[in-house]
């Protein structure tokens, strides 16, 4: 896989000027997944307010009730770098599962890394940008793949295509 970033500019309801990036590193098949950095920039006050939820990102399997065979993964915890950029990283944990001692331990491991594998970050970011920070996303959200070499793809997706249900915590000044 050649290495590429996904970014997307304005995913909240409320706030059009903060958004995020993640740049998957090259990496040759079959390897286990790399860390993939997510680099989130806008206004301080917004992304003081978003910093402190994403603190919640790396007790994950704490906060929610039953997590699902695609949540093999955790979140480092966010390191504000200015008051206006953040950075964290997606770590995948679908290999790390308890040894293979029967095949539904090893299809279970495996499913986690394929999700982890195919699902982009931008997905599952959102996701528990909902499920964990009760954060609420825009209606449509636009999505840019770059791989470098070629033209950008753009995206659009209606939100939910990422999330069913949406959180109520904006960003933006109520």
């Amino acid at each position: 896989m050649h290495d590429f970033v996904i970014k997307v500019p304005a995913p909240f309801s409320g706030v059009q000027d903060l958004g995020f990036s993640a740049r998957y590193p090259a990496q040759e098949p079959n390897e286990p997944l790399r860390d993939i950095p997510v680099i989130v920039e806008g206004p301080p006050q917004p992304m003081h307010v978003l910093v402190r939820r994403l603190a919640l990102f790396p007790q994950k399997h704490r906060l929610l009730d039953s997590p699902g065979e695609d949540d093999a993964y955790v979140w480092t915890a966010p390191v504000q770098l200015t008051d206006e950029v953040c950075v964290m990283a997606f770590q995948d944990k679908s290999l790390e599962a308890p040894a293979a001692r029967d095949m539904d331990t090893a299809a279970n491991a495996s499913r986690g890394y394929l999700w982890n594998l195919v699902r982009p970050l931008a997905f599952t970011f959102l996701r528990d940008c909902v499920r964990i920070g009760g954060l609420r996303l825009a209606e449509r959200i636009a999505i840019v793949l770059d791989a470098g070499t070629l033209p950008p793809i753009d995206l659009e997706l209606q939100r939910t295509s990422i999330s069913a249900v949406n959180g109520s915590l904006t960003l933006g000044r109520s």
